[in-house]
């Protein structure tokens, strides 16, 4: 994981004294910080000057890979500048205890050696398109003066442009923004950086441009090749309505289990298979920071998703390694007020503050996971954040997550930042009851998402069934599909990396999308069962082969729900999560 920043100036705009240069120094050297908190292992910086424009690459590297941490920007024996925040999983070959980083600058100069002899200019597309894994990229082809941008088919890492409106302006490419320096007429701060879309690689012909001799002509050379996604449409085959499993009676109450066929049995093995390999994937080859402390947690509330990943981070973690499980409660004061009005009974035992829902099933979790790995040490910790540390971070947790601004954006924002700082208590192994202070050490965060929009998770996807029956189910999970990657994991990224943590979505590898998108979709999920049985199906079965039984019945709860991080006060009980949030 990296800090990625790159800069094109023109040259007339470095003259000392005036606002322009001061404006842009200041930027960059805020940049520069913010980017560092995402890489604190190693930085370094390259400049290059031609013609009329000044070029500016920074590199921050957080070290998860190799035997040794690799600095960027990455310069090869062509003069070529690799700035890379990404992991490689699959599709380009990287030994164990390899650097990927270096693999890829190997990959690309390669490519260029070939494409130079056959007269072919998608080289860069051509290698990063064999990618599986979270990326995105920076990367100045220096002997066709083209720089080539971009991020991941799935948009998994951030990466944010500003675009010039002229030749006084200057483009910008970094993996998360900052304040805006100074306060001008030309300069407009809510809107300053916006994310690059994650829908395929952009070239920038600076060559071709040089002879335009102006910024503010930047958008007549950028060329946009869209990706060719390596996953397919989903399965829209609709089942026999006579092969399905029967629903219960009313009056059967649950839990209940649908009944499983052989076509189901063969879905379940494969899946475990899949998300396996996928989970594999993202946990094995990491430095150990500590002999005692734990490489690797998990985003963890005890549900459905984050539960299975657990099982499955079990089977591929050395056994004497503890796997950290971040739970994060908040302080809410609109729900304690609420509580006081209430007139309490003498019998109730007095519940903590931080005993929210995502707490309580967290714990029943952890329990499930003791049972069948009791080996295994199982740090649960217990993140309480009390109302006055919302207050006190609120403003650096928005800065983090622009461009993304709505109240919504806020609530999971504040949930994540806090969570994987992973700053709180565990309670002691020996048996005893005794909570005692915990930092989670781990750089590698495992978090769900993806398992909801692949698998019908959420509400709304039980609607479309009530509505129009499988088809409308089919076409609601395939909007969520096609949104993947214009929905939220770049601000994620910005959030979690902003700890020194990286964020990896084992859902999300294009293997696991690539799979669930080919099974009809009765595999899945099948609303004709209720709520905590129908919906992700498919993952409650793999829950139970997983010996999590319990689990396996659990409904979806939304994070800014189960941690409590929605409507705080009682002034935002109106408010709605796609308002804009209203800065101090």
């Amino acid at each position: 994981m990296c800090g990625i920043l790159f800069r094109l100036l023109q040259s007339s705009n470095s003259d000392d004294g005036n606002f322009s240069n001061s404006f842009h120094k200041d930027l960059w050297n805020q940049l520069m910080i913010k980017n560092t908190q995402r890489g604190p292992d190693i930085q370094d910086k390259y400049s290059k000057s031609l013609d009329n424009f000044e070029l500016d690459f920074f590199g921050a590297v957080l070290h998860l890979r190799g035997k040794s941490v690799i600095k960027q920007p990455l310069i090869d024996d062509y003069q070529n500048v690799l700035l890379w925040n990404g992991e490689i999983f699959d599709g380009l070959e990287v030994p164990f205890g390899e650097n990927d980083t270096i693999c890829l600058s190997t990959a690309l100069k390669n490519s260029e050696k070939i494409s130079n002899e056959i007269n072919d200019n998608n080289d860069v597309v051509k290698v990063l398109q064999m990618i599986e894994g979270p990326y995105s990229i920076i990367y100045w082809q220096s002997t066709k003066r083209k720089l080539w941008f971009g991020r991941d088919c799935l948009g998994r890492r951030s990466l944010l442009w500003h675009i010039p409106s002229d030749e006084s302006d200057s483009f910008l490419l970094t993996s998360v923004g900052c304040k805006i320096p100074h306060k001008s007429e030309h300069v407009e701060a809510v809107s300053y950086f916006q994310e690059v879309p994650a829908d395929g690689i952009y070239c920038l012909d600076i060559g071709a441009m040089l002879s335009s001799g102006s910024l503010g002509s930047l958008k007549q050379f950028l060329t946009h090749f869209k990706w060719d996604l390596p996953f397919g449409r989903l399965n829209s085959t609709l089942p026999n309505l006579n092969e399905l499993p029967s629903t219960p009676l009313e009056s059967i109450s649950n839990p209940f289990v649908p009944a499983i066929s052989s076509e189901m049995e063969q879905a379940i093995n494969q899946m475990i298979d899949v998300l396996g390999d996928s989970v594999y994937r993202r946990v094995f080859d990491i430095p150990q920071i500590g002999q005692e402390d734990a490489s690797v947690a998990i985003l963890f509330s005890g549900g459905l998703d984050c539960i299975c990943l657990a099982a499955l981070a079990d089977k591929y973690i050395p056994n004497g390694e503890p796997i950290d499980l971040l739970n994060v409660g908040f302080e809410n004061p609109r729900i304690q007020q609420t509580k006081k009005k209430k007139t309490a009974k003498e019998n109730d035992k007095k519940k903590s503050i931080y005993d929210v829902p995502d707490r309580l099933t967290g714990r029943r979790g952890v329990e499930e996971l003791k049972k069948i790995s009791p080996n295994r040490i199982w740090n649960f910790v217990e993140v309480n954040v009390p109302y006055e540390q919302v207050c006190q971070y609120k403003g650096e947790i928005l800065e983090l997550m622009s461009p993304s601004d709505t109240i919504m954006d806020l609530s999971i924002a504040m949930a994540f930042w806090f969570a994987v700082r992973g700053n709180g208590q565990i309670a002691c192994h020996d048996g005893s009851e005794e909570m005692i202070k915990f930092e989670s050490k781990a750089r590698v965060i495992l978090i769900g998402v993806g398992a909801d929009e692949l698998l019908a998770g959420y509400s709304r996807h039980r609607e479309a069934f009530n509505q129009g029956g499988w088809e409308k189910l089919i076409q609601e999970v395939q909007l969520d599909v096609d949104r993947i990657s214009t929905r939220n994991l770049g601000r994620d990224d910005r959030i979690i990396t902003s700890h020194s943590k990286e964020s990896r979505f084992p859902y999300l590898s294009t293997n696991v999308v690539s799979f669930l998108c080919s099974l009809p979709m009765h595999i899945k999920a099948d609303m004709r069962f209720s709520r905590g049985t129908g919906e992700k199906l498919l993952l409650r079965h793999v829950a139970r082969k997983l010996g999590l039984a319990n689990a396996s019945m659990l409904w979806k709860r939304a994070i800014q729900f189960g941690a409590k991080t929605a409507k705080m006060t009682s002034e935002t009980r109106g408010e709605k999560g796609n308002m804009k949030v209203e800065y101090e």
